[in-house]
């Protein structure tokens, strides 16, 4: 406990410890200062721990050091995945981190600290984010360090789906030493992923999908009839046939070869040639540093640099070949369309390989009551692509007009262009951000606490895609904005103004940004935070914002592929289109306003049980969205995404983002989260006087409750109602879903779950095919952890070294999706829906 005493004089000129970013030359550790028994001046006394959040505002969860052991995270991001549920903001935004209730250049900078030398982990409620320079729109995770630690760590992780495939291994190593305001980490981290090929898992081949490796043959006109004398020799309308098997000579081809099996299309298995999950390669290096600078500032520099390659393969080339009349192996009388997979050339495939390189420091310091710090960062990113998306069949229709057999495997010389795409991206970027707080003024109910921040930024991409679609962006702009946060104390029980109201006060906030292409932008928020009375906060808070498109928003490569399959809402099948990616350089900004009140509650004062709830009221204008799914009703609102031909079939679709015109949400989302220890406190019983340990547990819930979500895609467009059976994914959105975790802790031993789980929901159709019901799904994650000293403590080997089995969706869990008539559509195949289902990790950790 650190207690510091504060003079000020008759001016009110005060330096005061209980500021977001405590002076850098506060030593925790002093004794704490006596004023003199002669001064007459008047004095305050500041209580606080080193680290903590200096703000009236309760967190929403807090975890000691005996609850982080208790979930079994060997890293920041275990830990992080464990409670997500609580330090994701309404809207799902990801969190704020703090270190030491300070600012950080970024996640790179803690990600890599170990959660042995983590004291304790506060989350707090988004109006804390005034403080540090940021709009109340995201939740603040702080991590309190411990004063002094020193620790080595070997990592070996292998794991594996329990069905088979996409098996994996991850080789870490990390070195971190804290000492004072000291810090030093340094990791290196391999990881290896193999491909999971789809003859892993149980899928079916479409039946809308009419390539096969010999062939179907089609009518040259969608849906059209192949020939009169065909359907005559049925006695219905031929519309796809197979090719027979066997060999197929010159004039012994008749069209009763193909009677036998008209209108049944030869349904071709694409599984051991397509891959469901690509192969992953990736090295990760770090290393950050941290220390004072000189008496009166301390600062930070962190270096990461990371290089992955990911490969994919998407199957056989189709094709659709014109076979002629007069081909002498047609026995057709007009020209038809031959359907085939080109099993005899190498498979589609893609490859991506991405550099990505960061480098961020921090200085803070304090100057005449003024806490500050300057933030760096500088990013750059290469990413280099090479997909072959279909085989140029040029030769080899120029091939069957000449009379070549359609029926045999391709020469390979006809088949030897590919047409591929070869994208180059680049990436840059460069920011700095200076944040400066005071408590200049003092009201009666306490002194008002001022933040100021200036911040730039310039960030540009070249874009280039060479082969069969070229293209070309070049995009960079700049962004300059100011903002100023204030707090004002109104009614306060400490300070006996207005006692019977409690904890009062309110929370302002504005900034304006000058963004590059997209002119002046500006926030501002308002908000009421309420204590009545200890162990009970009432938050209340209107924000409005406005935010330019990300870069790959705005410029991402443009890519197409032909012959994709894809779901037709229309239709209830699937349906083959040239597909279009990339960004959408004509983007607007966003434009959001939200209101949201929300109660957190400790009921116990000496129990860290806390039970929070926030009601969210969103309206969104010009919201950026990727619209997946080809209803109707997205079709006539953005037409210029899709395309049909003159029989309604669709011939193209552009999967790009775009503006929506207006958006409402209504949410409640809800948490409780608790940590401690069972049994009851034992006295000492070993001569440095430490109390028996105990097990300690930690656990939360969180339902989302959402009451609202309905969508206009254009001006004058009917709204869609997103929770009543309208779709923008092909997916839905489920009124009801809430996540869970929790777990225990012995002398080193102990388990953990964690789960996610959403309510039915049903997406409406236009036909029987195409209304979906989605079942309900739960999701439960499992692990357990064992201290092999416990079990060998007269080992030195097995000091410190801990076994580690982590199993996820232990029950392979997958999404279960039919439509009206109680079939399974194609692209909702649960092992499309989630591949690898159930999987497991294997980790020996050995810390020295």
């Amino acid at each position: 406990m650190t207690v510091l005493a504060l003079n000020w004089s008759v001016a009110g000129i005060c330096q005061s410890r209980a500021l977001p970013a405590a002076p850098v030359n506060a030593d925790p550790d002093a004794t704490p200062a006596r004023p003199d028994a002669l001064d007459t001046r008047h004095d305050i006394i500041v209580v606080g721990r080193r680290g903590q959040v200096d703000t009236a505002i309760q967190p929403l969860a807090t975890l000691d050091a005996g609850a982080i052991a208790a979930t079994g995270a060997t890293s920041i991001d275990e830990l992080l995945r464990t409670i997500r549920g609580v330090t994701q903001s309404g809207d799902g935004q990801e969190p704020i981190f703090l270190l030491n209730a300070q600012r950080v250049s970024g996640y790179q900078e803690i990600g890599n600290l170990p959660p042995e030398a983590i004291e304790k982990v506060e989350v707090f409620p988004e109006p804390v984010a005034l403080q540090y320079g940021y709009p109340p729109t995201r939740r603040i995770v702080n991590f309190i360090t411990k004063r002094r630690f020193r620790q080595l760590s070997l990592k070996q992780a292998d794991g594996t789906s329990t069905r088979g495939g996409a098996d994996n291994a991850d080789a870490h190593l990390d070195f971190t030493r804290l000492r004072g305001d000291g810090r030093l980490t340094l990791s290196l981290d391999a990881r290896h992923t193999d491909a999971l090929l789809q003859s892993r898992r149980r899928v079916l081949p479409d039946p809308d999908v009419p390539f096969d490796a010999r062939g179907n043959i089609t009518g040259v006109l969608a849906g059209g009839e192949i020939d009169p004398a065909l359907s005559a020799m049925v006695g219905q309308v031929v519309t796809i046939v197979p090719v027979p098997a066997g060999p197929l000579s010159v004039g012994m081809v008749g069209l009763d070869s193909f009677a036998a099996n008209a209108n049944q299309p030869r349904l071709f298995d694409l599984s051991p040639l397509r891959t469901l999950a690509p192969a992953n390669d990736t090295i990760h290096g770090e290393a950050v540093i941290a220390n004072r600078i000189g008496r009166k500032m301390s600062g930070s520099l962190t270096l990461t640099a990371d290089h992955s390659r990911e490969r994919t393969v998407f199957g056989p080339a189709s094709a659709t070949f014109m076979l002629p009349s007069g081909n002498p192996y047609s026995p057709f009388s007009r020209d038809v369309l031959l359907q085939r997979y080109l099993v005899e050339a190498p498979p589609l495939s893609q490859r991506t390989d991405i550099t990505t390189l960061h480098a961020g420091t921090v200085v803070r310091g304090a100057w005449r009551g003024w806490q500050w710090d300057w933030t760096g960062t500088l990013d750059m990113q290469h990413r280099d692509g090479i997909v072959a998306k279909a085989i140029d069949i040029t030769a080899a229709n120029a091939a069957i007009a000449a009379g070549a057999d359609p029926f045999r495997p391709f020469d390979s010389a006809l088949l030897a262009t590919r047409l591929v795409d070869h994208t180059v991206q680049s990436t840059y970027g460069a920011g700095t951000k200076f944040v400066a707080t005071n408590r200049p003024l003092r009201l009666p109910a306490g002194r008002v606490t001022l933040t100021a921040t200036v911040e730039g930024e310039q960030i540009g991409t070249d874009s280039r895609t060479r082969g069969a679609t070229p293209s070309a962006i070049a995009f960079d702009r700049s962004r300059v904005e100011g903002a100023v946060a204030l707090d004002l104390p109104i009614a306060s029980r400490r300070e006996d103004v207005l006692p019977w109201i409690g904890e009062l006060s309110a929370n302002t906030s504005a900034s304006v940004r000058h963004v590059g292409g997209f002119g002046s932008l500006s926030d501002s928020t308002l908000g009421v935070n309420w204590a009545p009375f200890t162990g009970l906060q009432l938050l209340a808070q209107f924000k409005r914002s406005a935010v330019a498109p990300t870069l790959d928003q705005l410029a991402g490569p443009q890519i197409s592929a032909p012959q994709v399959s894809l779901f037709d809402f229309a239709t209830g099948r699937s349906t083959l289109v040239t597909l279009f990616l990339g960004g959408n350089p004509a983007l607007s900004a966003e434009r959001r306003r939200t209101r949201s009140i929300g109660a957190t509650v400790k009921p116990f004062a000496k129990s860290e049980l806390r039970i929070g709830a926030t009601y969210e009221a969103t309206e969104i204008r010009d919201g950026i969205q990727t619209v997946y799914a080809l209803t109707p009703a997205i079709q006539a609102a953005l037409p210029d995404l899709f395309v049909r031909d003159g029989a309604g079939a669709l011939v193209s679709v552009a999967f790009r983002p775009t503006n929506v015109f207006r958006e409402r949400q209504r949410t409640l989302n809800i948490t409780l989260a608790a940590n401690g220890q069972l049994g009851r406190a034992k006295p000492p019983t070993t001569p440095d006087g430490r109390p028996p340990d105990r097990p300690t547990f930690y656990g939360g819930i969180g339902p989302t409750v959402r009451f609202a979500d309905r969508i206009a895609l254009r001006p004058g467009a009917p709204m869609l109602d997103l929770l009543a059976g309208d779709t923008l994914s092909g997916g839905t959105t489920q009124r009801l879903a809430g996540y869970g975790y929790g777990g225990l802790s012995y002398l080193g031993n102990g388990g953990t779950f964690d789960f996610y789980c959403t309510g039915p929901a049903t997406v409406r159709g236009t036909v029987a095919a195409s209304t979906l019901t989605f079942a309900p799904l739960c999701k439960i994650n499992l692990s357990g952890s064992l201290s092999i000293h416990h079990f060998l403590p007269h080992q030195n080997w097995t000091r410190h070294l801990g076994f580690k089995l982590e199993v996820a969706n232990i029950t392979d869990a997958r999404q279960r999706v039919r439509d009206a008539s109680g079939s399974v559509p194609y692209r909702y195949q649960p092992d499309l829906l989630d591949a690898v289902g159930r999987s497991v990790v294997l980790s020996l950790r050995k810390l020295f």
